[in-house]
């Protein structure tokens, strides 16, 4: 079979498919990933089929025609037009050209594409949803799906639903008032480890600290999109003086690699897979960002959450109803936090209930036949 994964050119909108992927590649399938060349080494070795804009580029031409900054305002109808309507405009030929070339029996886009959907409409193939994050509020999917399918009409395609909606979120993080769909298929998501690529983490060895090996480890990273050094300095700044060693990642964006800090217990890093460098931590502070919890769930560690925008709130929100995180309101606040998560035990007793919820979900290689099985 030939399967096409689609996604918007974002680290959290294509890391998530990569585990399904991966596993039906292992399992025989030929697979392509329909996205910006410039995630070539994100997703290898599977090929990428290139189709449409960069992510920096559909954000500057949201801005252009709407004059609303698309990063930080997702009502439901800036993520209309953005996700369902720029994004397709700027992407539809090509995907649609690139997608005939490679002749998919099936598609599975990512909750917020909808090239993957536009092409399987064009050829007439089933194509399954994936999720990336927190189940999307009615409102919010309804506008984008409105969008796209008027986008899809003016070229005289109809889109089709999904026969199955792929999961990653556990149960345990959806809103108090969330009802599963009847399509709905869990899979366990899977911390990033690079199969092949730069930034793999290939030659990555966690710091050593000598002299400071008894100390707890604390990872600071606020995500791939984000990229503020000031942020960064001040969240170091302030563990400064605390009995934790510090390692901070920062995102594929910087520039130099640099932060303006140091001390023998502090270690900065440029792009590592989340899976590596949680290997030894105890605590984690992050953004909020729906692949980064997930992940430190998943690893079993508490967290300090200062919420960035977009769905970074309700990820923070649901993780410390978990009793398994501290959501703080400033980079500042982040030192005392951590002492906090990593003095009461109730913090990390919560984390390894979640992650044990999320290693009893399915795991990819055996969701893929449950999904193709659909395809009746």
């Amino acid at each position: 079979m030939r399967i096409l994964f689609s996604g918007t050119p974002a680290y959290g909108h294509l890391l998530p498919l990569l585990p399904l992927e991966r596993a039906a590649r292992k399992a025989g399938h030929t697979t392509a990933f329909l996205t910006h060349a410039s995630l070539g080494d994100l997703v290898a070795p599977a090929p990428v089929l290139p189709a449409g804009a960069s992510l920096e580029e559909t954000l500057d031409e949201f801005h252009r025609t709407t004059g609303t900054n698309a990063a930080e305002d997702m009502s439901p109808a800036t993520a209309g037009e953005f996700f369902g309507g720029i994004r397709v405009d700027l992407g539809a030929d090509a995907a649609l050209a690139a997608a005939h070339d490679f002749g998919p029996d099936l598609v599975v886009a990512e909750t917020a594409d909808f090239l993957g959907p536009l092409a399987a409409a064009h050829l007439g193939v089933p194509w399954a949803s994936h999720g990336v994050g927190i189940a999307l509020e009615a409102p919010l999917a309804e506008a984008m799906w409105a969008t796209a399918a008027a986008r899809a009409t003016a070229r005289g395609l109809a889109l089709a639903r999904p026969f199955a909606s792929v999961d990653p979120w556990p149960d345990c993080l959806q809103r108090d008032d969330w009802k599963p769909s009847r399509d709905r298929i869990t899979v366990r998501p899977e911390a990033h480890e690079s199969e092949s690529g730069s930034g793999s983490g290939a030659g990555w060895e966690a710091p050593a600290f000598p002299g400071r090996e008894h100390l707890p480890r604390v990872l600071v990273t606020l995500g791939t999109i984000v990229d503020d050094p000031e942020a960064l300095t001040e969240i170091v700044t302030s563990l400064a003086g605390r009995e934790v060693n510090v390692v901070v990642a920062l995102p594929p964006s910087s520039a130099d690699g640099a932060l303006p800090v140091a001390g023998a217990g502090v270690h900065v890093t440029g792009f590592v897979p989340m899976r590596l460098l949680l290997q030894g931590m105890d605590a984690v502070v992050c953004s909020g960002g729906a692949g980064t919890v997930l992940s430190v769930l998943g690893a079993g560690l508490p967290l300090v959450i200062w919420p960035l925008g977009l769905d970074k709130p309700l990820n923070a929100e649901r993780t410390a109803a978990l009793g398994a995180a501290e959501v703080v309101g400033g980079a500042g606040e982040a030192g005392e936090a951590v002492v906090r998560v990593l003095e009461e035990p109730s913090y990390r007793a919560a984390a390894r209930k979640a992650a044990a919820d999320i290693g009893a979900m399915p795991r990819a290689e055996d969701v893929l036949p449950l999904l193709t099985a659909r395809l009746g």
